[in-house]
C-alpha cells in the first residue's frame, strides 16, 4: 500500500508540473513590456534613419496581445500574436495627423511588413542585447530599445 500511494503521489506530481508549464506564456510575453523604437531601416535602403533627438516613437506590448504606441504626433494601437520568431499585427489602427520624417518612416516600415492581399503586417522578431530587432521586407529593420 505504502509503494502504491508514493507511485501515486510522484505520478500526480509530474502532471501537475507538466500542467503549470508556461511556453506558451514565454513566448507569448516575449516581446511584452514598453519600448522606444531607435532606428529604422526600410527594405532596400542604405541609409538608417536614426530616433531624432527628443522625437520618440513608443510601442508597449501588452501580455493580454493588445499594442498601443504614439508617434511624436499620431496615437496607434491594435492587436497582435506571436508564433515562434513572428510578430504579426492583426489590426492597427492609427490617427492620421501628418507626421514628422522619422514617424513617416516608421508607418512606411509597417506597411512595408503587410502581408499582400490582407490586413496583417508581419515582422520577424530577434532580441540582440536587450534590444528587440524588427525585420521585413526586402532587409527592412527596426531596432527598438
Amino acid at each position: 500500500m505504502k509503494k502504491s500511494s508514493s507511485l501515486l503521489i510522484t505520478i500526480t506530481a509530474f502532471l501537475l508540473l507538466l500542467s503549470c508549464s508556461d511556453s506558451d506564456d514565454d513566448t507569448q510575453n516575449a516581446i511584452a513590456g514598453s519600448w522606444r523604437v531607435a532606428s529604422i531601416k526600410v527594405s532596400n535602403a542604405t541609409l538608417v534613419q536614426l530616433a531624432p533627438p527628443n522625437e520618440d516613437i513608443t510601442i508597449d506590448f501588452q501580455t493580454d496581445n493588445t499594442f498601443v504606441g504614439s508617434t511624436s504626433v499620431n496615437q496607434f494601437s491594435g492587436d497582435y500574436e506571436l508564433e515562434n520568431t513572428t510578430l504579426t499585427l492583426l489590426s492597427f489602427t492609427t490617427t492620421e495627423v501628418a507626421d514628422t520624417q522619422f514617424g513617416t518612416a516608421f508607418y512606411g516600415a509597417i506597411t512595408e511588413a503587410q502581408v499582400p492581399n490582407t490586413t496583417v503586417a508581419q515582422l520577424r522578431f530577434q532580441f540582440d542585447s536587450g534590444d528587440l530587432i524588427l525585420t521585413f521586407g526586402d532587409g527592412g529593420e527596426m531596432v527598438l530599445e
